[in-house]
């Protein structure tokens, strides 16, 4: 069937137009005068060749990209009050901005020769909105009409030394009114987030969650994640954002909220120590799933103009980090069964030395995840060079250095001491992928060793915005001035 594009550039300039007006209420303090968006006008010419280019949804992310704390004009936001509920809050939210599903597998497989050996997935389905309530209304378009979904995935083979591969799925961006497919269901229904020929689906719970990835000869996945036997299906999640003072003080409620604050609020839990099965094959290898590990995030992360509890500062656009403005995310799964995650931002000059200001560590108590408020600090080691495009060999911008191992050390809850100290190293010496806005970041499946008498384990390191912000503007401007995908 011949895939249909609606004009939408009207839309979306009127849209824009609205951004500008929002941005133009805040005051530079330091000036006096109305804060812009930077480089207004090329983003405007941009959405009016929506209808023209040959790639909208690349236009459109990168479009999006830019707005940076305007990206959310418009749309409907979780206040600080809000309380999240399940099952309404494991689906999507339609009216809301950035979100997404992440997934992290660990897997011990056997190949068609009979060869075992080890498989990691990482999957992050995400969906944004094109634009905002009042927009999407006048134009008579639909929440389906609204969303453009994308999903990255990467699949790293570890068969042994000198057989260690990372592969990546080919893009898919999908915007209905551009002629692509997403679907996602309701609360109340049985979930479903479908990103083209890609999906994840499960009960009204989402648990068991089915991972389907259909990137023809590159790449087929099939798995199912499920709870332990540990957990039931309502409690094998925990809230993370902001910490409830049990997760502080270690009595009482443990974990967050769900709920993270301004700028970037949203709704934010995980699901640790899931048990995975299935089948992956990769450009004409299977590999069957003998057993294995995941997570699940879902995350709302949204902009706003507004700061935490109404400060002035940091003033949007004017006081935005600078060179880097990135962060350092990682989970693992331990061996006996317990868990842990946090993240340490890098915002200003790069530091390979971070504190971790975010983070829990997780315990299996009474079929529920007693989630413990940490923090620490955390050494970036054997950095690496990689070019902006993921794989490229071609002469482009200047390169991103990425660190690959990662040294841990007091990473803890202050008042119960206890600290973590661990290293951990990558699969394969290259994590790196494309996120749909181009952004280069690396998710690197990893070995946790413990050094604090606790446990090994298995996760994810990820490192997102060690693209210096100026690279990343200079890139996606000329890609919406010339509209040719990179190379």
């Amino acid at each position: 069937m011949e895939q249909t594009s609606n004009p939408v550039s009207a839309v979306v300039q009127s849209y824009l137009l609205t951004v500008q007006q929002a941005v133009n209420q805040i005051t530079d303090p330091a000036t006096g005068n109305p804060v812009q968006i930077p480089d207004f006008q090329s983003l405007y010419e941009a959405a009016g060749q929506l209808d023209s280019t040959a790639h909208p949804e690349d236009f459109m992310s990168v479009i999006q990209t830019l707005l940076g704390r305007a990206s959310s004009v418009g749309f409907d936001v979780p206040p600080p009050s809000y309380q999240v509920s399940f099952p309404g809050d494991h689906h999507l939210h339609a009216n809301m901005g950035l979100e997404w599903y992440w997934v992290g597998c660990h897997l011990n497989v056997t190949d068609q020769q009979g060869n075992t050996g080890r498989v990691s997935v990482l999957l992050a389905m995400e969906k944004i909105r094109t634009v905002g309530l009042s927009a999407q209304q006048a134009a008579n378009w639909t929440d389906r009409d609204v969303t453009l979904a994308s999903n990255s995935v990467t699949v790293t083979v570890d068969m042994g030394p000198g057989a260690r591969n990372i592969y990546r799925r080919s893009r898919n961006l999908q915007w209905p009114l551009k002629g692509g497919t997403v679907n996602f269901s309701a609360p109340g229904a049985d979930f479903l987030f479908q990103c083209g020929a890609d999906s994840l689906s499960g009960s009204a719970d989402v648990m068991p969650l089915s991972v389907k990835v259909d990137d023809g000869d590159n790449m087929n996945i099939d798995l199912s994640l499920t709870n332990n036997g540990a957990f039931s299906v309502d409690t094998s999640f925990f809230l993370q954002g902001v910490p409830n003072i049990g997760a502080i003080i270690g009595i009482g409620k443990t974990g967050g909220t769900g709920i993270t604050p301004n700028p970037t609020p949203g709704i934010y839990y995980s699901w640790p120590q899931l048990l995975v099965s299935g089948s992956i094959v990769v450009q004409g290898k299977r590999y069957t799933v003998n057993s294995g590990t995941g997570w699940v995030d879902h995350q709302l992360m949204m902009t706003s103009l507004q700061n935490n509890e109404g400060a002035v500062h940091p003033v949007p656009f004017v006081e935005d980090p600078a060179p880097y403005n990135g962060w350092v995310w990682q989970f693992y799964n331990l061996d006996n069964g317990q868990a842990f995650t946090g993240a340490a931002f890098v915002q200003g000059a790069m530091n390979d030395s971070p504190a971790i200001n975010y983070g829990y560590y997780l315990v299996p108590d009474n079929g529920k995840w007693k989630a413990i408020f940490i923090n620490g600090n955390v050494n970036l080691l054997s950095a690496q060079t990689f070019p902006p495009i993921a794989g490229s060999t071609s002469p482009g911008a200047p390169d991103v250095v990425i660190p690959m191992v990662r040294a841990y050390s007091q990473v803890e809850n202050k008042l119960f001491g206890n600290p973590l100290t661990g290293v951990a190293t990558p699969w394969c010496q290259d994590g790196t992928f494309n996120n749909p806005n181009w952004g280069l970041c690396s998710e690197s499946p990893a070995d946790y060793t413990d050094l604090s008498g606790k446990s090994n384990g298995l996760g994810f390191m990820e490192t997102v915005g060690f693209e210096t912000v100026a690279d990343y503007r200079e890139f996606a401007l000329a890609f919406l001035k010339s509209g040719e995908l990179p190379r």
